[in-house]
């Protein structure tokens, strides 16, 4: 289909190839025939794309907000414009393929997963992105007393069906949402497809039909990972048809060719290799978590989840199991509380304060509780919270519960230690309910994600909380990184997967 019109972007072209030879025939420098491994990451709040070199370093990053977000919905629905995400894409690629200081080998793709996009026989979007966050599942049916639509549709998908997609279907998930719009008459006839935002960027980039991934697929909530295929019940079910979903193909294996359009508005070479995209979660784990290392991972993001490789499908009550490439699987322990539920206290910290005048910026509300909750004691004098102030995917209505109040411990700092001392307790019940799934001889945690590496007295809760040193990457970007070393095992830069996790660095 092409860019969307309107994008009039000053870019530099690459009009060389992917070979030795200089726009005017004459050799490259030496530094530019180092092979360069890209990735874009399409996050719920931001954009980023990195360029990775054969030794693991950031060569290049570029970041931009997610500005797609629909404001002024109803309560519970959260939707981007897909068209606005494209045009920030065009903007952060072509800022990246400025400057790069070597010769790009292909483009991986990753971002937030969960979501649906419906689209038509053209790929055109008929609707706009309804995102991972979207809650609107768990409103009642019409007519019925208690009945929500997450309910109608689990009702309607046989237990052991549901047992082997590895995931617990919930409010945001691709077959939920469509199961909702279906039954709710909300589909627009023109429909032809459902997609994933960053399988929907990745096939606008080569103009070619939508796939996806396993980890991808296994997020919708209708995919049976353990016999990779889309679950024909889970479909039927929800009324899903078939023919609406992508078809799944090795994660981050290449989909086709960067076409003329992008690279004329980007700058990157026409013909670059576009590796399919993979779930952020799984991407961040294979940027920061080696391969063979005893360890879990916590990411903290928007939300947070706790994950850890396993040889074998597992069906494990308390957890989801993903796919993660090569033929693995992730137990993840998701939705319960993550850098939202800080962020919480940041804005009830303003709202107090404004309230008598006073309206200082985020920025300067953090600092100032970080000190503040620095000075109170890790305990926070006895005072406790579960922060799931949003509620949670299985437990909607849920809410956020102090506890151990006193007339000295309820102060903002106080708060906002007791806030991040359950944020550590949401990801400790998950490894604690884990039973013997739970990896042997684990050593340490690997911390990612912008609410650990903002917030030093999260790391101290998880520290506390585990027993265990938490230790984080050296690059910030995680999910880009990790979606990188995919990309470069499949393009080139390293000869497989194993290879390529060795350039990961840890900050001991």
């Amino acid at each position: 289909m092409g860019l969307p019109f309107g994008i009039a972007i000053v870019t530099l072209r690459l009009r060389h190839p992917i070979n030795n030879t200089g726009p005017r025939g004459g050799r490259l420098p030496p530094s530019m025939l180092m092979p360069l491994s890209l990735a874009l990451d399409l996050g719920t709040t931001s954009i980023a794309a990195i360029a990775v070199d054969p030794n693991g370093g950031i060569v290049s990053s570029v970041e931009r907000p997610n500005t797609a977000t629909v404001p002024d919905l109803p309560p519970g629905h959260a939707e981007q414009d897909p068209q606005q995400i494209v045009r920030i894409v065009v903007e952060v690629l072509s800022e990246l393929a400025r400057d790069l200081p070597g010769t790009p080998a292909g483009l991986g793709l990753t971002g937030q997963m969960h979501g649906v996009l419906l689209t038509d026989a053209s790929r055109r979007p008929v609707t706009r992105l309804i995102t991972w966050q979207d809650r609107r599942a768990n409103e009642i049916v019409h007519g019925e007393q208690s009945l929500s639509w997450l309910d109608q549709f689990l009702l309607a998908c046989p237990e052991k069906d549901r047992a082997a997609t590895g995931a617990r279907p919930a409010p945001g998930y691709m077959g939920v949402t469509l199961a909702m719009l279906i039954a709710s008459d909300a589909i627009p006839e023109s429909t032809s497809g459902a997609a994933f935002l960053a399988d929907w960027v990745a096939a606008e980039m080569i103009d070619s039909p939508t796939v996806t991934d396993r980890s991808n697929a296994a997020a919708s909530g209708v995919y049976d990972l353990a016999e990779d295929r889309w679950s024909g019940p889970l479909l039927a079910g929800g009324r899903i048809p078939h023919a609406w979903m992508p078809k799944v193909v090795p994660s981050g294996s290449v989909i086709g060719r960067l076409d003329r359009d992008w690279a004329d508005q980007t700058g990157l070479p026409q013909g670059l290799p576009i590796c399919g995209a993979i779930g952020d979660n799984q991407a961040a784990v294979l940027g920061s978590l080696p391969v063979g290392e005893p360890a879990i991972q916590i990411n903290v993001g928007t939300g947070g989840q706790i994950s850890w490789p396993v040889d074998r499908f597992l069906d494990l009550p308390s957890m989801d199991t993903r796919y993660l490439p090569h033929d693995r699987f992730l137990l993840v322990g998701a939705g319960l509380a993550g850098g939202d539920a800080y962020a919480w206290v940041n804005r009830t910290t303003r709202s107090w304060l404004k309230t008598f005048g006073d309206e200082p910026p985020a920025d300067q509300v953090y600092s100032r509780l970080a000190e503040a909750a620095a000075a109170v004691p890790a305990d926070a004098d006895g005072l406790t919270c579960d922060p799931l102030f949003r509620g949670t995917r299985s437990q909607p209505l849920a809410r956020g519960r102090f506890e151990g109040i006193t007339v000295e411990n309820f102060t903002p700092g106080h708060v906002a230690r007791a806030v991040l001392n359950g944020i550590a307790d949401s990801f400790a019940w998950f490894f604690e309910n884990a039973g013997d799934a739970r990896p042997a001889d684990c050593r340490r945690i690997i911390g990612s994600g912008n609410g650990l590496r903002q917030n030093p007295l999260l790391v101290e809760s998880l520290q506390r909380r585990f027993g265990l040193p938490v230790v984080l990457a050296e690059h910030a970007q995680e999910a880009a990184f990790g979606t990188a070393l995919l990309c470069g095992s499949q393009c080139g830069v390293w000869p497989d997967l194993a290879t390529a996790g060795g350039a990961i660095r840890l900050l001991d």
